[in-house]
C-alpha cells in the first residue's frame, strides 16, 4: 500500500470533510470528546465542505496564508460549532491562534443587533505535530489537554461553553508502543493517532478495524485518495509547501539561537532573524526550486520576488 504524510492538512480535509462523510468526522471528534470526559455529538453538518478546484488557481486555494485556514469546521444540529484543524510545527504561540480563530467565529456568527444569547458553544480540536510547554511538568506530559472556563478555587465549576482540545501526538508514542485491540476500543483516539503516524499502514490494519470500525472506511477512503492522480498532486505541492514553512521556521530558530549566544537569547532572537532573513529566503528559496516547486509558490513562501527567484 501507498504511504503518504497522513498528517498532510489537505489529505486530513479530504478524509473528514466531504459531505456524505459525516461518519468519519463524527467519529474522530467524539473520540477527542470522550477522551477528555465529554458527551458525544451527533448529526454534523459540514460547513466548509472539502472541494478541490480543477483550475489555474489551484495551488492557492491549497496553500492558504499563515492564520487564514481551518481544516474542517461543522455544526451539530443543536447549533454547537465544531472546528478542527491540523497543525504541523509551532510553539506555544498556536494556543492564541486558537483563541483568534474561536473569537473570530464568534463574531462571525453574529451581527451588531443579534443577542448575545445566540452565540455557539464552541468546540475547537487542534491535533497539533509539536508540544506545548504549558503548566507544570505534570501538565506538560499530558498528552491531550483541554481547556475551559473553570473557578480558580473549585475546578469543577466550569462553563463548557468553550471547549479547547490540543492532542499533541507525539506524546502518544509510548502509549501506542504497548496499546492492544482493546485499548483502541476503549479509547478510540488510539487508532486515529495510529492511523496518522504509523509507518506501516497495511502491517496495522487488522489492529485499527478491530479497535474502531470506522477505519474499514477510513482506509477504504485512504486508498481512493493515493490512487488519484488529481488529489495527489494538490497532495505533492501541498506536502513541498509545508516543508518550505517548516524550513523557513527551523533556519529562524537556528538563526536566532546562534546570535543569541552572543548578545541575549531574546534580543539575539529578533537580531538573527533580522540579519539571516535574506540569506535564509534565499537558500530555502533554492531548495524549493530544486525540488521543482512553482516560482509563484516559491515567492509566496520566502517573499522574495520572482525575478530573484529565476536568478537562483
Amino acid at each position: 500500500m501507498k504511504e503518504i504524510n497522513r498528517l498532510n492538512d489537505l489529505f486530513v480535509r479530504y478524509l473528514i470533510g466531504i459531505e456524505g462523510d459525516e461518519d468519519i468526522l463524527e467519529n474522530i471528534v467524539n473520540a477527542v470528546l470522550n477522551d477528555a470526559g465529554f458527551e458525544s455529538v451527533g448529526n454534523l453538518e459540514i460547513l466548509n465542505p472539502y472541494n478541490l478546484p480543477e483550475n489555474e488557481n489551484l495551488k492557492e486555494s491549497i496553500a492558504p496564508k499563515v492564520g487564514r485556514r481551518l481544516d474542517v469546521k461543522a455544526k451539530t444540529k443543536d447549533g454547537k460549532k465544531v472546528l478542527v484543524e491540523i497543525q504541523l510545527v509551532g510553539n506555544n504561540n498556536f494556543i492564541k491562534r486558537i483563541l483568534y480563530y474561536i473569537a473570530k467565529n464568534i463574531a462571525s456568527e453574529l451581527k451588531e443587533s443579534d443577542l448575545y444569547i445566540n452565540i455557539s458553544q464552541m468546540i475547537s480540536i487542534s491535533f497539533i505535530n509539536f508540544n506545548l510547554d504549558i503548566g507544570s511538568e505534570t501538565d506538560m506530559k499530558r498528552e491531550h489537554k483541554c481547556l475551559t472556563f473553570a473557578d480558580i478555587n473549585n475546578p469543577s465549576l466550569r462553563l463548557d461553553d468553550f471547549q479547547i482540545h490540543f492532542i499533541e501526538i507525539k506524546r502518544f508514542e509510548e502509549i501506542l508502543k504497548n496499546a492492544s485491540t482493546n485499548d483502541y476500543l476503549k479509547n478510540k483516539i488510539l487508532s486515529w493517532i495510529d492511523f496518522f503516524t504509523t509507518k506501516d499502514l497495511e502491517k496495522d490494519i487488522n489492529k485499527l478495524v478491530g479497535g474502531n470500525t470506522i477505519m474499514s472506511k477510513v482506509i477504504d477512503k485512504y486508498k481512493r485518495f493515493v490512487a488519484d492522480e488529481k488529489e495527489m498532486s494538490a497532495y505533492n505541492e501541498r506536502d513541498t509547501f509545508l516543508y518550505g514553512q517548516a524550513a523557513m521556521l527551523q533556519y529562524e530558530r537556528e538563526a536566532g539561537k546562534k546570535e543569541g549566544m552572543e548578545i541575549g537569547f531574546q534580543q539575539g532572537i529578533e537580531k538573527g532573524i533580522e540579519r539571516g532573513e535574506i540569506n535564509k529566503a534565499k537558500d530555502i528559496a533554492l531548495n524549493l526550486k530544486n525540488m521543482n516547486m512553482s516560482n509563484e509558490n516559491i515567492s509566496r513562501i520566502t517573499g522574495l520576488s520572482i525575478d530573484e527567484i529565476k536568478k537562483l
